[in-house]
């Protein structure tokens, strides 16, 4: 097997099934990681919305074993590259680019949260980019019910990427609802149009502060021409209040109102 990446808790690496011939990525418990019993508990959350919910835009885990060590799953290995690796590359993408990806990645969220599960950590390094143009959403390592981490946010762990939380996940007494992934994707998609955060970097306590208190940067002064539709549902994902964020399928609608109108006027020019 070969070493892919991964994290403090887990290591992935690349397999062939016997039963199919076929490549896949593994992904194991580390046996260094100090809590067991959380990492334990992670997998087997990721575990439950990986082979519980399917979707041609989500990352389809095949099988788990996640109630005795050695704990892994086993999920299919994508080809292309990572969305982090492109704008690391191109630095930022065409609006019409941007829109698609988020449309594609916001289908997968929609079918998240009607089988009552949040992703958790919506962002360009677990957004998968297939050569033909698919955007696929991965890593379910942050994926649970609403209200099932309300223990580990009352210990203080810190559940997803600090540059990508709603506020509400921000606050001495975290809370949050399907919507915080609607702010982390309106952060993703601001990245891809401008290659930059809607908010400065700094240490966690600054990143924390700013998504509590600050407003996020407004799109038009850093995009020329921006649609207003794409500008103003900008502004609503990253809306400080959950309730003033839409839901999933509102967006998946919305953005694809905004993939036809950027088709036509290619078209037209």
């Amino acid at each position: 097997m070969q070493r892919l990446g991964g994290g403090p808790m887990t290591s992935v690496y690349s397999a062939r099934a016997i039963e199919t011939d076929t490549l896949c990525a593994v992904k194991v418990l580390r046996d260094d990681w100090g809590d067991a019993e959380t990492g334990i508990k992670l997998l087997q959350r990721e575990a439950r919305a990986g082979l519980g919910v399917h979707h041609p835009h989500l990352v389809r885990v095949t099988h788990a074993h996640v109630t005795a060590p050695p704990y892994f799953l086993v999920m299919d290995l994508l080809p292309g590259e990572s969305l982090r690796r492109r704008l690391r590359r191109d630095f930022r993408l065409p609006v019409n680019e941007a829109v698609w990806i988020a449309r594609q990645i916001c289908e997968a969220l929609a079918a998240l949260h009607a089988t009552g599960f949040l992703h958790g950590d919506i962002k360009p390094d677990n957004v998968r980019l297939i050569d033909d143009g698919t955007a696929v959403l991965i890593d379910l390592g942050f994926a649970h019910r609403l209200g099932e981490n309300a223990a580990f946010l009352r210990a203080g762990y810190v559940l997803g990427t600090a540059n990508y939380l709603a506020p509400e996940q921000c606050d001495p007494l975290p809370t949050e609802d399907f919507q915080s992934d609607l702010f982390s994707l309106g952060a993703m998609l601001f990245e891809m149009l401008t290659g930059r955060l809607p908010y400065p970097p700094g240490s966690l306590r600054q990143t924390f502060r700013r998504h509590r208190c600050d407003p996020p940067a407004d799109i038009r002064r850093s995009v020329a021409n921006v649609p207003p539709g794409l500008a103003a549902l900008l502004s609503r994902l990253l809306a400080h209040r959950a309730d003033d964020r839409p839901d999933a399928a509102a967006v998946v609608q919305q953005l694809i109102k905004l993939e036809l109108a950027t088709l036509t006027r290619r078209r037209a020019g």
